[in-house]
């Protein structure tokens, strides 16, 4: 039997959303590897900063052989500081940085050598880890990115931060051994940007575990007289509801009257502002839940909402929200707030899974919005496909099939 270090800071019962992919990809990672080799994982602890925990998935880890945890040494308040003294020491990569620091500690824990090293990121600390592990121990690599590296549009690093995480992405890239990255724009954009290493480059998406699609009779839920949208997740930054919120205020009262508009899970300051600026009868909003809890809250939906992270430049708006493939099992029409030809767009629009409005486009989220209210018996309320390429079982495959060219 082999042996996998499975490295990811995200990893259950974290639910986070990179947590809750990492548990996704690990369940049957587990089943499909079980003859072929034993895994064993190093983490953080819980509470790990930002990161949710929902003890219904303590079970996702049964059947790892060893689990190590290596804390991190963060909090809220030193963070603040930190940005405000040495932002460069917060992007080195991330403000997990203490958890790859401590990588000398690990092969002295370790009971077993690993014969391949597994790293999901985000947070990219646990990249960093992975990469002096794999010096240390001089095996094969397989690096995870959920997104995009130093050129985030979303982080915006400049001067200090930008040259490290410049410096430190292509370290990475050149050390391992493959990079799975989960967007096909983000496929196409590292191939542009390391067209010397397009044989490393893998193309393996976020998924959705099969196991949790509904069956017809658990899929049942009576129609409320009143149209309601669901959002699941977090609210953070630019990736704002503002646009729906202001479109819902522009409703006639008796078109609001009509509506339910749900909100789940944690808000940072500005967003938690935001939703009390537009508090309104037909909107509620309630914190992080647990992960099957939200899942009953989507199916319970007549519309899902997405809102795509905002992207100025076309050719970096290759995110993949991980609840795209939650909502995608719920099989309801998504409202997608989106950037023109962002990935999102293109898999909603040519999969036929909802309907793609400009984030900013105001008056046409209300014209949409007046059209679900007035088309509630139409066809466009039909179940929607599930695309088996994103089952979580398939693509665990193919990972083994992956982990096994390097063995």
């Amino acid at each position: 039997m082999n042996s996998i270090l499975f490295v990811s800071i995200a990893f259950p019962p974290k639910a986070d959303a990179e947590g809750l992919q990492v548990a996704k990809y690990l369940k049957y990672l587990l089943r499909e590897g079980k003859d072929q080799f034993d895994i064993d994982v190093v983490t953080s602890p819980h509470p790990t900063l930002n990161m949710t925990y929902d003890p219904s998935l303590e079970a996702a880890a049964e059947g790892v052989r060893q689990k190590i945890e290596v804390p991190i040494y963060e909090n809220r308040y030193t963070n603040f500081l930190l940005r405000k003294v040495a932002p460069w020491l917060v992007h080195s990569p991330d403000s997990k940085f203490s958890f790859h620091w401590q990588s000398s500690r690990v092969p002295g824990l370790l009971q077993n050598s690993p014969d391949l090293i597994y790293s999901r990121s985000f947070p990219l600390s646990s990249a960093v880890m992975a990469c002096k592990l794999k010096k240390r121990f001089n095996v094969p690599w397989v690096m995870h990115l959920s997104d995009i590296w130093a050129d985030c549009p979303e982080m915006r690093y400049r001067g200090r931060s930008m040259s490290y995480q410049q410096k430190i992405e292509r370290e990475c890239f050149e050390a391992a051994d493959a990079v799975c990255v989960t967007s096909h724009k983000t496929l196409e954009f590292y191939q542009r940007k390391y067209p010397e290493l397009d044989h490393k480059l893998k193309f393996f998406p976020n998924v959705f575990d099969s196991e949790d699609v509904p069956s017809p009779s658990e899929d049942r839920h009576a129609k409320s007289k009143r149209l309601r949208i669901v959002h699941t997740g977090s609210l953070a930054g630019d990736r704002s509801p503002e646009p729906l919120l202001k479109a819902v205020g522009l409703l006639p009262k008796e078109a609001q009257d009509q509506l339910e508009i749900v909100f789940i899970g944690s808000s940072d300051r500005m967003n938690k502002a935001l939703l009390e600026k537009y508090r309104c009868d037909c909107l509620s909003c309630f914190d992080a839940m647990e992960y099957k809890k939200a899942l009953e809250y989507q199916r319970s939906a007549d519309v899902l909402l997405l809102i795509d992270m905002p992207v100025n430049e076309p050719e970096l708006r290759v995110f993949f929200p991980s609840k795209t493939l939650d909502y995608m099992i719920a099989r309801k029409p998504i409202l997608a707030l989106v950037d023109e030809g962002s990935e999102i767009h293109h898999l909603i629009d040519s999969n036929g899974m909802g309907t793609c409005v400009n984030r900013d486009d105001v008056e046409g989220i209300k014209k949409h919005l007046l059209w679900l209210l007035s088309s509630r018996d139409s066809d466009y309320f039909n179940e929607r496909e599930i695309l088996p390429e994103y089952d979580a079982a398939c693509n665990a495959k193919r990972l083994v099939r992956l982990f096994n060219e390097f063995l």
